[in-house]
């Protein structure tokens, strides 16, 4: 999905799917209020110049950044990131969960490291369950991007080979 492609509704869409897995006892809206509530009718850059998106790196053109986020977080996790990644390479994007806690590891204390263990495995499982429904739903995933360059290179290759009989 292009720059320009990326709308408030499609976002929209993610989130709904997003927060009751992140929050699976409610309450999100008490958690992310505001910041989950995204402007209607808005698309591309004019959408994720609002200040809700953290941009990666964050003194980046947007044409340029690597990434946009919107922390929205988990019950248990305030810093994961609902994100929109670019493709390496590429001007495409795709949704993403940024699971935000790695950079713990050099923070964590002895005495701490079952738990740092049990939020990366919690983390690590609504990151999955949120991105398989995104896929799901038809939303632009890493896995949806794949599956379509790989039949659009197998179309390819069919071409200059001939189909097979």
């Amino acid at each position: 999905m292009k720059l320009a492609e990326i709308t408030s509704e499609l976002l929209a869409q993610a989130v709904t799917i997003y927060l009751p897995v992140a929050y699976p006892g409610g309450g999100w809206s008490q958690v992310v209020g505001e910041r989950a509530r995204l402007p209607a009718g808005r698309r591309g850059a004019e959408l994720l110049a609002d200040e809700r998106f953290e941009r990666v790196p964050p003194q980046a053109p947007l044409e340029q950044a690597a990434r946009f986020n919107l922390r929205l977080g988990n019950a248990v996790y305030p810093n994961m990131k609902l994100g929109l990644d670019r493709v390496s390479q590429t001007d495409e994007f795709v949704l993403v969960v940024d699971t935000h806690d790695k950079l713990l590891a050099s923070a964590i204390q002895e005495g701490e490291r079952e738990k740092y263990r049990a939020l990366l495995e919690h983390n690590r499982r609504v990151q999955e369950e949120v991105e398989r429904a995104w896929t799901a739903a038809g939303l632009p995933t890493f896995e949806r991007y794949l599956r379509c360059r790989m039949t659009q290179m197998a179309a390819r290759r069919a071409a200059q080979h001939g189909a097979p009989e």
